[in-house]
């Protein structure tokens, strides 16, 4: 369920067998989203089982490919005349709380709206020849010239009010230099040097701009030939309100090479903002206040990809409350060695229980 691939020999544990310390759970999906599926299916088992009977309909609704293609979810969000009549949906995909270094609750974030998410392939071609007889021009070196510049591009600093009032909130409970750096960059986006700051860190840099990354590469055919062609997948996470082409056209001309061949990977789904509606931020502020009192609960941008697009997109307003409190920093999704601290989870399990007994109990 959610659950991108991992390679066995890279990690130190066996990626897909849950194993664990005395701090952490450790498997691929123990965040990202193997934790929303547990926390879902044991609240609804919980629920039946204490007989709560609630006052609406609740639909509990997974799709096993989200980080696919999200074909399930798109037939979820337009192809189901019942899911079509919901008022609202809550995602266990982001949102979450936030703990600094010293395990302390910085802030609770309510995920209202997530970037736009677009993969290029890049390509260059040659004729290639005999490896002993090399060629002035060189699919992997005009190919290694565009990451490069990629690589060097930022694009512009972008801002909402939700994004500034979440960085103000974060900032003056998170406090040091970073915390002073997102005060400034709220109370004035073209302050240079906070935006530099804040573009440093990888837990907040999405939060600021469109990114675009290399994350996968392709090149030659022979070890004794010249390539015949050079490949990189250009994935773009883009800020809410800028268009697919216009980063298209971006990147064109950051590569300057009229050699390089674009080609749009992904149909890209631009959605909006789902603004927060006091019953469901009051039936979550009293799950997170019962486990960290009056820490600051605040809407956010998600600079991945959720679900959630594709409802919003439907006319669904959609927002995630995950009941997972971390460190920013030790988010290891996707990533190698993917872990929760045991703490957080089971902390969470009366997250879900709370929040639907509030939105759907007499």
């Amino acid at each position: 369920m959610d659950v991108v691939e991992a390679n066995p020999e890279d990690w130190e544990r066996p990626p897909f067998e849950l194993t664990q310390d005395d701090k952490y759970f450790y498997a691929r999906g123990t965040i990202d989203n193997k934790f929303g599926i547990a926390q879902l299916t044991s609240t609804f088992i919980r629920l039946k089982k204490e007989g709560f009977v609630p006052n609406r309909d609740l639909i509990i609704a997974f799709s096993g490919d989200e980080e696919s293609g999200m074909t399930t979810t798109r037939m979820l969000a337009n192809e189901r005349p019942d899911l079509a009549e919901a008022e609202f949906a809550l995602n266990s995909d982001a949102g979450g709380g936030a703990l600094d270094k010293d395990g302390n609750a910085i802030t609770y974030r309510i995920q209202a709206a997530e970037k736009t998410y677009a993969t290029w392939e890049l390509a260059f071609t040659n004729p290639g020849g005999h490896s002993s007889r090399p060629r002035p021009d060189n699919a992997i070196y005009d190919l290694s010239d565009a990451i490069n510049r990629i690589q060097a591009h930022r694009f512009p600093v972008r801002w909402s009010d939700m994004t500034r009032e979440y960085f103000r909130v974060t900032g003056n409970n998170l406090g040091g230099e970073l915390g002073e750096a997102m005060i400034r960059f709220a109370d004035n986006p073209d302050d240079r040097e906070a935006a530099d700051r804040l573009a440093v860190e990888s837990s907040y840099v999405g939060t600021t701009r469109t990114t675009c990354v290399v994350t996968m590469l392709s090149a030659g055919h022979a070890e004794n030939a010249l390539p015949q062609s050079a490949t990189a997948s250009v994935n773009c996470r883009i800020f809410p309100g800028v268009s697919v082409a216009e980063i298209e056209a971006t990147l064109k001309s950051v590569v300057g090479n009229p050699a390089a061949s674009w080609t749009l990977l992904t149909d890209a789904v631009e959605s909006p903002i789902s603004e927060l509606r006091e019953d469901v931020s009051a039936a979550v502020a009293k799950a997170v206040h019962g486990r960290y009192p009056d820490i600051p609960i605040v809407a956010y941008m998600e600079s991945g990809g959720t679900d959630g697009m594709h409802f919003r997109r439907a006319g669904i307003p959609t927002w995630a409350v995950s009941g997972h409190f971390m460190n920013p920093d030790e988010m290891y999704a996707h990533g190698l060695n993917e872990r929760v601290p045991i703490k957080t989870f089971y902390d969470a399990l009366d997250h879900w229980s709370i929040i639907l007994r509030e939105l759907a109990g007499d």
